[in-house]
């Protein structure tokens, strides 16, 4: 083989285990094909066209609370002081959905919300860029929002507030159960309701004993699992009846409608953290407006302002009234992102596996 012919060989072994991996981190929307028809180049071209005419930003984030709170401490301030438009679009979290939106989105996008492990693999990938030169592991973003994730479940249903091995305890409490289509949390639930301490998560899912565990107590529940694949989505299922009891950011139980606050009740003590950055697309990496605004959300008093406005944790005189004799809130169980940067390819395809075979 000519070293010309070994060169192409090497670049299509290199995008094609950039797919595999793409298709192995819970994607919900498939890749572009290899080969473009006529009319996506076409579409593509046209996208291209509107998106030298537009200079508003296009970004990617979470909707419904996160986007609200987002919204009115971040993105309007923002626009107020530099008089540049942001526009937001709703996403899934997902890096494969990233590819496809940046290749058929109208609008070129400039930086997208999204988990620190998500943030690291991205980066890896090439999808996210800061600064051409910069080779540090800082170069893609840095973690600049937390995200409380616990059990929610209707007070109307419980005489006691439970805990997660309840969660599993289909016979005392019928119903659906709410979880995140993504290994990312649900598999560190499972292990919760397994009986594995907090501290002790990450040692058990890092052995092949661990994960089975963890799958097969995922099986016990299997029936009975309503899967979402967004935050605002989290709290819909609840919210309108979907299950009796499920995984959500506590700020779209606490920042919804006082009936709703009223109605769940949150289980504090096994709480999970999560940590979320923003990307800039490798597209946008030269755009001075793209890279001065995610800039702008990094900086300490951004994010402090969305930690004061995300409604995350009761107040005490709140939380003695939904569980009277806890005393106080202990400290959540952070997700861990150099874990799941090292691990979410292979857990990740092995969960949307056992998924499918619902």
């Amino acid at each position: 083989m000519s070293s010309r012919e070994q060169g192409q060989d090497s670049s299509l072994h290199a995008l094609s285990r950039r797919r595999a991996l793409l298709a192995g981190l819970g994607c919900l929307a498939p890749l572009l094909p290899a080969t473009a028809s006529a009319s996506a180049s076409a579409s593509a071209r046209h996208a291209q066209r509107q998106a030298r005419t537009d200079k508003s930003l296009h970004i990617l984030t979470f909707a419904g609370c996160i986007a609200q709170t987002q919204g009115k401490v971040l993105f309007k301030p923002y626009e107020r002081l530099t008089h540049q438009n942001i526009v937001p679009h709703g996403w899934n979290g997902q890096l494969a959905d990233l590819q496809h939106f940046a290749n058929l989105t109208h609008h070129a996008l400039a930086a997208a919300m999204m988990e620190g492990s998500s943030l690291r693999i991205g980066c890896n990938l090439k999808l996210l860029s800061r600064h051409q030169t910069d080779t540090s592991s800082s170069n893609c973003g840095l973690p600049c929002a937390s995200i409380d994730y616990a059990m929610a479940w209707d007070k109307a249903r419980f005489e006691t507030a439970p805990g997660w091995s309840d969660f599993w305890d289909v016979a005392r409490h019928p119903g659906r159960r709410s979880l995140r289509r993504d290994p990312r949390i649900t598999l560190e639930i499972a292990l919760l309701a397994d009986g594995i301490p907090a501290n002790a998560l990450y040692h058990m899912l890092g052995t092949p004993e661990g994960v089975d565990r963890a799958f097969l107590k995922l099986e016990q529940l299997r029936p009975y699992i309503a899967w979402w694949s967004t935050p605002e989505e989290a709290g819909q299922i609840l919210t309108s009846g979907g299950a009796l009891m499920g995984c959500v950011p506590t700020g779209e139980i606490l920042g919804g409608a006082e009936t709703d606050r009223q109605r769940f009740g949150l289980y504090w003590q096994q709480r999970l953290v999560v940590q979320y950055g923003w990307g800039v697309l490798a597209t946008a990496a030269k755009n001075p407006a793209a890279l001065a605004f995610v800039s702008w959300l990094e900086q300490a008093v951004q994010q402090q302002a969305f930690a004061n406005a995300w409604p995350s944790l009761p107040s005490m005189t709140e939380l003695n009234a939904l569980a009277p004799g806890l005393g106080h809130i202990p400290p959540a169980i952070t997700v861990d992102d150099t874990f799941w940067e090292n691990n979410l390819e292979k857990l990740g395809e092995r969960f949307q596996q056992w998924v499918r075979r619902t």
